[in-house]
């Protein structure tokens, strides 16, 4: 039986999906004694503290948020097994618990990329190893797949809570951001804190996601859903990171003590997909009659949306509206409602709804949509339903 210390936020749904791994490694295990710890004691520079309630605890291993200035090797002197959970930058003599933060980046670029936006924008925090190599991917695979496109990046020095409530230097960022535009935050508090800060600003051209996207990352449920609109964001398998932390520290314990420094070995938490709510909700385009159709499209698709429903709204003809829509878009108006049924489709049963439920949402027949869902996709509804379950 395992004695495990955490020191961690706990407030924050990362830490609590590493946990619900942790106890689900216990469950099939020989059960474990957990015991969390408050950041405070850290935060107040007592780390001594946390060393000799860890000893006489009789502790086997911490997984902690540690400043640089901790000294993390106190642990392994009296056998205790430590690893950190990436917070400021790693540690080179303990494991530790990071993102892949470098795919993360990607993933959202991408996802952004698609919504046919030229402008984005990055939120982060300096000198934080997450934040940064966020930043630099999602940098990276913009400028290789949209040469032409305006990013900024605006960053703050303080992680604390408390900033947020002095919105200035955030909301004149925004109002500078070429519009329309996506933003990319590093995570879910830092979008929270975009999405309020362009509520401050309002106006015309500061709607969401009409004129400008927010995209989290961590998808804490209940911090996306308090957001209004409520926040789209990158989902991690945190839990799956905490089944292997559980494991490492298993393993390590079999080890002799002497030995036990030498077993380094990171431990990654993979991001899996994105959750899309309103704050991403549209496809964003310069020419304001193509803008108005996707805008139509995909907030009307739960319907019966038809090509004459979309050539209904624009004063041109559908010959021409078919002609710019190809030449714009790369496709026909009829196959883009198509990807963005298959897209919806996809969104729903990520989210827990069954491959005939999806497609009842959507007010289409299960065979027909499964058709065309197969082709874009690559495999049929319930294969994609059975890969995420995997």
């Amino acid at each position: 039986m395992a004695r495990l210390l955490m020191m961690t936020d706990f407030s924050e749904s990362y830490a609590n999906k590493l946990l619900k791994g942790i106890m689900r490694y216990s469950n099939e295990h020989d059960p474990w004694v957990v015991c969390k710890m408050p950041l405070s004691l850290r935060d107040n520079g007592r780390m001594d503290e946390v060393v000799k309630f860890a000893v006489s605890w009789k502790a086997d291993a911490i997984i902690g948020q540690f400043l640089a200035t901790d000294d993390v090797d106190a642990f392994s002197r009296y056998g205790i097994i430590a690893l950190a959970q990436d917070f400021h930058q790693p540690f080179p003599s303990i494991c530790n618990i990071s993102g892949d933060y470098a795919a993360s980046g990607r993933i959202c670029a991408d996802y952004l990329i698609k919504k046919r936006v030229r402008n984005f924008g990055y939120f982060g925090l300096r000198s934080m190893v997450w934040s940064d190599g966020r930043r630099d991917s999602f940098i990276e695979e913009i400028k290789s797949k949209v040469p032409d496109a305006t990013i900024s990046v605006k960053e703050m020095d303080d992680i604390s809570e408390t900033w947020w409530y002095d919105l200035d230097e955030l909301k004149n960022w925004l109002k500078e951001l070429p519009k329309p535009a996506a933003v990319l935050a590093c995570d879910d508090n830092r979008a929270y804190y975009v999405i309020e800060a362009a509520k401050q600003v309002g106006g015309p051209d500061m709607r969401i996601p009409e004129d400008v996207m927010v995209l989290g990352i961590d998808n804490d449920e209940f911090l996306c859903q308090l957001c209004s609109p409520q926040l789209s964001s990158l989902n991690q398998d945190v839990e799956e990171a905490g089944y292997e932390a559980a494991r490492f520290i298993d393993e390590s314990l079999s080890v002799p003590v002497k030995d036990r420094m030498s077993r380094i070995q990171n431990i990654f938490v993979r991001p899996t997909f994105i959750t899309t709510r309103r704050s991403t909700d549209a496809v964003l385009h310069p020419n304001p009659y193509i803008s108005k159709i996707l805008y139509h499209i995909n907030n009307n698709i739960h319907e019966r949306v038809s090509v004459d429903d979309v050539v209904a709204l624009v004063p041109m003809s559908r010959r021409l509206l078919e002609s710019i829509f190809r030449r714009e878009m790369g496709t026909s108006i009829y196959q883009y409602i198509i990807k963005v049924r298959v897209e919806k489709m996809k969104d729903l049963m990520v989210n827990g709804y069954s491959p005939l439920g999806a497609a009842d949402m959507l007010g289409m027949d299960y065979k027909i949509i499964a058709r065309s869902f197969k082709k874009l996709v690559g495999m049929t509804p319930g294969e994609f339903a059975d890969s995420l379950t995997q």
